[in-house]
């Protein structure tokens, strides 16, 4: 055990995983690689090492995107108890890995609103859902509907409204299981960036007053 604990807060491994994201941060991909690879030499199963692996790696291609992932994990870093930083990173390697291996189009999320006809709806459109929740409980509709149809999104911007809407009814822990199951997660941007923080902020908030 003691020789696992040494291992595991190496300084040598901090030291490279600062270099790693100071690399990043400026852009230096390769560099980052390198400085995370060797970290993960000392302990194969750091997570922050492994994370900033994914991002410099990701960065290559996709700097924008990679660089919006490191945002959401610093903030959620600095906006969850040090006791659910081992959540935190899991998600957030759940979210990247997504990206990295479902490199797919958007539009495969959904569905041409023209090419739709009323009897071949296998679920709700997302503006007849609205109309529902319009004059009811949006919670308890929401709630009814889940385990008998699926909502069917027609645009981003509808899918971005109903992520919101979750989180505004304290259903925040759904608004982010369904961003964690998105299998194309190439549309990641910094809508879905602010999303995320807004419901970690909720559930933060959620585990404070209990």
């Amino acid at each position: 055990m003691e020789a696992t604990f040494q291992i595991n807060n190496n300084p040598k491994k901090r030291t490279f995983i600062y270099k790693g994201f100071k690399a990043f941060s400026n852009g230096a991909y390769q560099n980052a690689l390198f400085f995370f690879s060797q970290a993960l030499f000392l302990d194969k199963d750091d997570l922050n090492a492994k994370i900033g692996l994914l991002l410099a790696d990701i960065a290559m291609d996709f700097p924008k995107e990679a660089y919006g992932f490191y945002e959401l994990y610093q903030n959620l870093l600095n906006s969850q108890p040090r006791a659910a930083r081992a959540k935190v990173q899991h998600q957030i390697l759940d979210l990247i890995k997504s990206f990295d291996s479902n490199l797919n189009k958007l539009s495969d999320l959904f569905y041409d609103e023209d090419s739709i006809k009323a009897d071949s709806i296998d679920g709700i459109l997302y503006k007849d859902f609205k109309k529902l929740t319009k004059n009811k409980n949006f919670k308890k509709t929401f709630q009814s509907l889940m385990f008998s149809t699926k909502i069917i999104f027609t645009n981003k911007n509808d899918f971005y409204d109903f992520l919101e809407l979750l989180i505004e009814n304290d259903l925040y822990e759904m608004s982010i299981s369904y961003i964690e199951n998105i299998q194309n997660l190439t549309f990641y941007d910094n809508k879905i960036n602010k999303i995320l923080q807004k419901a970690a902020q909720k559930q933060s908030e959620n585990t404070k007053t209990h």
